[in-house]
């Protein structure tokens, strides 16, 4: 989820703590690491298995046996698939009751190979085998929030935490209101309890137009939550700072990992360059030309829509099971992100650029695999495994201290 923008055009600039030296991946730097463009398997839409196809696919894990488990919110299921692609189970479907979805949000596994699905609209964490067995659901208790959550995590040690959803602020016509989410410790029972961490979250306006109810717009260039566990440590930040703070289970405060990396202060200059890239993506979505009207509607919005202090450096954020963690810079004019990923050790240290295929989005990065979602012309979407070679120094990144 991190990355540097670059724009062809003077702006301020903030630097890393580490040096200043800005964008990682220049030339010299770069790790000798390749993704192979083509998929070593590719699953969904296969002819004669059913619960096979795929249209909006928001987690995919490793089970047993080479075996995977693929959640998709739009069709309320989960599917386990064999390494060749047979389907081995399909569980859930849309409803209220017990291992049914209104908004399923994710999947986890965990240590003892027991399988977790998390819906955010029904707040239920519910339990299940590989098999398509449901064991048990377990409701949400926000204790220590209001907020409703809208994932859930775990650590290395089997304890669990659970991040509550952005939401909107109210502030006034062009004002820029600023929105915090928090990370929170998650009891076996359900009980979310008080918050590990908060980090700034995105930042929105709400208006009124002739006594209407409110609408809802973002600020340009709104920063985005981030997290993401290291052992028993949760690294948390915002992606218009290239700070990312660790605790562990606790809670309590172990440290900083300052990211080599450039953030640019926003300016009118990227104002004007977020109009321009709108314009451009209307037209590539559409497949026509942009008609006055339409213009005139997105001139209008970025001319009155207020703009956050800084530009995000990251759309997105892996830590992968060697420990690097991998940024995905932010693309204008909204994301979703670029192809080359930036590398960091866990010192922060910028170490080079990897190329990630066109169009693949990457949900996991193992010692040797990317694995993503790609999403063809008619909407189908498609889980892709590709080879990652890594060359030179390979081996696993220490812990930061207390995570262990």
């Amino acid at each position: 989820m991190l990355g540097v923008l670059l724009l062809a055009m003077a702006s301020a600039t903030i630097h890393g703590e580490a040096g200043g030296q800005g964008v990682a991946g220049t030339a010299g730097d770069a790790p000798n690491w390749t993704v192979s463009p083509e998929a070593e398997r590719v699953h969904g839409w296969m002819e004669g298995e059913p619960d096979s196809d795929f249209s909006d696919i928001v987690s995919v894990i490793h089970g047993p046996d080479g075996s995977i488990a693929v959640a998709d919110r739009l069709l309320a299921r989960i599917t386990v698939l064999s390494a060749d692609g047979t389907v081995l189970a399909a569980m859930g479907r849309e409803g209220d009751g017990p291992g049914e979805f209104r908004s399923l949000s994710g999947i986890v596994v965990d240590g003892e190979g027991r399988l977790f699905t998390f819906d955010d609209m029904h707040q239920r964490l519910s339990e299940w085998t590989f098999d398509g067995t449901l064991v048990g659901d377990t409701r949400l208790s926000r204790e220590g929030t209001d907020r409703r959550i809208g994932a859930v995590g775990q650590f290395a040690d089997g304890s669990w935490y659970a991040s509550e959803r952005d939401r909107m602020v109210a502030t006034e016509l062009g004002g820029v209101g600023r929105d915090t989410v928090g990370y929170h410790r998650l009891g076996e029972d359900g009980a979310v309890w008080e918050a590990l961490v908060r980090v700034p979250g995105r930042a929105t306006t709400m208006f009124t137009v002739g006594g209407m109810p409110p609408g809802i717009r973002g600020a340009l260039f709104s920063p985005r939550a981030l997290g993401a566990t290291r052992g028993n440590c949760l690294l948390a930040g915002a992606s218009d700072e290239p700070v990312l703070r660790i605790f562990d289970p606790t809670g309590a405060a172990l440290g900083e990992l300052r990211l080599e990396i450039r953030v640019d202060r926003a300016t009118e200059d990227h104002r004007q360059e977020w109009v321009s890239e709108s314009i451009a993506s209307f037209a590539r979505l559409f497949g026509d030309e942009v008609g006055p009207q339409q213009r005139q509607m997105i001139e209008g919005r970025g001319e009155t829509m207020g703009m956050a202090e800084r530009i995000p450096f990251a759309h997105d954020l892996i830590v992968d099971d060697l420990g690097y963690v991998w940024a995905q810079p932010y693309e204008l004019p909204d994301g979703p992100g670029s192809s080359e990923w930036r590398v960091f050790a866990e010192t922060g240290q910028a170490i080079g650029t990897v190329h990630l295929p066109v169009g693949l989005r990457a949900l996991a990065i193992s010692t040797d695999a990317v694995v993503g979602v790609r999403t063809d012309d008619l909407g189908r979407q498609f889980v892709q495994v590709h080879a990652l070679a890594r060359r030179g120094d390979v081996e696993s990144r220490p812990l930061p201290p207390g995570c262990g």
